[in-house]
């Protein structure tokens, strides 16, 4: 039985016990492994809804198809024995045994292993108006409070549907903290904070002449912090800042060659700002257009970039049990620096994918991404995981190789991936695909188009268990040999 289709009075009932004491917060930060921003953000909407937070925990959870025989093991983890007891008559006998464990004097032991003082004053602090849009650890960094550090977190593994043996390990150590504020992740308490005058100075008082790009978000300057050239985003309004600035702060734990480093952040100002690596090269979109001075990308520097990204995804995917999937791979998301080493960049619709061995894809409620990039089950039926951004990437491989657009309705066929299909049917070479900027000259590489496009399609499989693993498309990249490889 899946989460979502446990019994109402079953349901109400376990909500009315986590709901006691918060012991809805232990379950979701320290079990569930939700970071301490989801527990804000589940607890700030079940009050909006005037709802039991532990309903909107299940609601959450139960999205990404967990089982009720997971949620008893947790529980079992957690010794909550009247919860486990609720939940008896709708898992499979062999879970009893768990409970029969547990003798009249093993009730609820509930650690307090920090400060209680400290927990209260994380956990009650008021927000005055101008603050009250703002993630709360995020607030609370601002006025000085001091955060766990990483020797505070706890490792809690991840449980399986064959976890059937006891790990109260996870539940003895003393630095539990059942408010799940001990999950914050690692990186968060160390991103500096840059006062915002600090950044209008930087960027000469948010000049026109410094503007990179602008979108939906908000702007992106160019400026100069600290001896530093950076990329400042300022973003749009207060709406945008919580579920951004959240978005990229939690991101920092993902630091990697290939992935856009987060420097810094700003909040107090008009908007609050985030403070990335200047990427010189511009974007990939820019360089397939010639939208830069700089001269055609050679056959090295387009594998050094497709080499890059799929080197950056392979480790979003298979970084932890659970797979951070980008959600909007495209040449405009891929930047690069003076050497055109690529990093992803705008994490802004990342999200967390189904974790497990079993789990291929969760359902989620609202498609986002740029359509020409996505897949049909995404598109139709909301169904995400890694091979998503696969599918984007194997967009991109086509459009490394030829420079044509994802979308180009003046085509017989508009979608790129497709009408790379077509041309193989009806010419048998995709070598004719070529950009035509490089095909002819002595930079013309056929082979390496031919791979190229063969990758990209291959990738963009309409059936998603047809479509490689991005650690299969990494490999597959690195074994190719070709004279300029090693050289730009």
């Amino acid at each position: 039985m899946y989460i979502y289709e446990l019994p109402f009075d079953i349901n109400n009932e376990l909500c009315r016990l986590l709901d006691n004491d918060d012991d809805w917060k232990e379950l979701a930060g320290v079990h569930m492994k939700y970071s301490a921003f989801d527990v804000i953000e589940i607890e700030q909407t079940a009050k909006r809804h005037a709802s039991s937070p532990t309903n909107q925990l299940f609601i959450k959870w139960g999205q990404l198809n967990h089982r009720v025989e997971e949620l008893f093991i947790l529980l079992y983890r957690m010794k909550h024995i009247p919860a486990l007891r609720c939940l008896v008559p709708v898992v499979d006998s062999r879970f009893h045994k768990l409970l029969q464990k547990h003798d009249s004097k093993s009730l609820r032991a509930k650690t307090n292993s920090i400060d209680v003082d400290a927990k209260k004053q994380l956990m009650t602090q008021k927000l005055d108006s101008s603050e009250s849009s703002l993630p709360l650890p995020v607030m609370l960094m601002e006025k000085g409070v001091q955060l766990p550090t990483p020797s505070h977190i706890v490792d809690v593994h991840t449980p399986t549907d064959n976890s059937y043996t006891d790990s109260t390990k996870n539940s003895t150590s003393g630095s539990v903290n059942r408010g799940g504020l001990d999950v914050l992740p690692k990186a968060v308490s160390t991103i500096p904070m840059i006062p915002y005058h600090d950044l209008r100075v930087a960027t000469d008082n948010w000049s026109e002449r410094n503007l990179l790009g602008k979108g939906g978000f908000g702007q992106v300057f160019k400026g100069n912090w600290k001896f530093l050239s950076v990329a400042v985003k300022r973003l749009r309004d207060n709406d945008g800042k919580n579920k951004e600035l959240i978005q990229e702060m939690c991101l920092d734990q993902y630091r990697y060659d290939n992935i856009l480093p987060l420097y810094g952040y700003s909040l107090g100002g008009p908007e609050a700002c985030l403070v990335y690596q200047l990427m010189v090269g511009g974007s990939l979109e820019q360089r397939l257009r010639g939208k830069t001075h700089y001269p055609p990308l050679s056959w090295a520097q387009r594998y050094r970039i497709a080499h890059g990204v799929a080197r950056g995804l392979q480790y979003l995917h298979t970084k932890s049990d659970t797979p951070l999937i980008h959600g909007d791979i495209k040449p405009a998301n891929i930047l690069l620096d003076q050497c055109t080493m690529p990093k992803i960049g705008d994490f802004g619709l990342a999200r967390k994918g189904p974790y497990g061995e079993d789990r291929t894809h969760m359902k989620v409620s609202k498609v986002h991404g740029t359509r020409p990039y996505l897949p049909d089950e995404y598109l139709r039926s909301r169904l995400l995981s890694p091979s998503v951004d696969v599918f984007s990437f194997g967009v991109v491989m086509v459009e490394i190789a030829t420079a044509l657009p994802a979308m180009d309705r003046s085509r017989a066929v508009p979608l790129l991936a497709e009408y790379a299909q077509q041309v193989l049917t009806d010419t048998n070479d995709f070598a004719l695909l070529e950009d035509p900027i490089l095909r002819g000259t002595p930079n013309s590489n056929p082979h390496l188009c031919r791979e190229f496009i063969t990758i990209g399609i291959h990738c963009t499989k309409y059936l998603k268990k047809e479509r490689p693993t991005m650690l299969e498309v990494f490999k597959r990249l690195d074994a190719l040999e070709f004279p300029a490889k090693y050289f730009s």
